[in-house]
């Protein structure tokens, strides 16, 4: 009975441990991916950008969606094209937000019929508007 009750305790501490960590990777640091937001302590008055330092310029914008708290910017490249990466800095607009705490979701599609997971990057990162 001893037994049981160690391995279920471990079940639990290892679950537990594996949710935290997740939520962890969930929002990250845009510096670690060669991002930042600009201005860097936006209000609701400023016009907010992501700008993308060194990105290959065959990843195509294909579009921001803002739904309540939660902003969607997606780009695609097509990996059959075999084009060179020219880098470049890149600004998306994010547009004027109301005061509030945001999830903002950075996904980047390959959109080749051959690929089998077409998700290259994807992660997510806090954005807070201030008044």
């Amino acid at each position: 009975m001893k037994s049981v009750a160690i391995i279920v305790m471990m079940f639990i501490m290892v679950v537990s441990g594996c949710t935290e960590s997740e939520s962890n990777e969930l929002l990250v640091d845009l510096k670690d991916h060669n991002m930042k937001i600009v201005p860097e302590n936006p209000t609701s008055n400023d016009e907010i950008k992501l700008i993308i330092f060194d990105d290959c310029t065959y990843n195509v914008f294909s579009g921001v969606i803002r739904s309540d708290k939660t902003i969607d910017v997606q780009k695609q490249f097509n990996s059959m094209m075999k084009w060179p990466c020219v880098m470049a800095n890149d600004t998306i607009s994010l547009g004027k937000l109301p005061e509030g705490k945001y999830i903002v979701n950075y996904k980047l599609v390959d959109i080749s019929p051959q690929t089998t997971n077409s998700t290259v990057l994807s992660f997510s990162f806090g954005l807070t508007v201030k008044n």
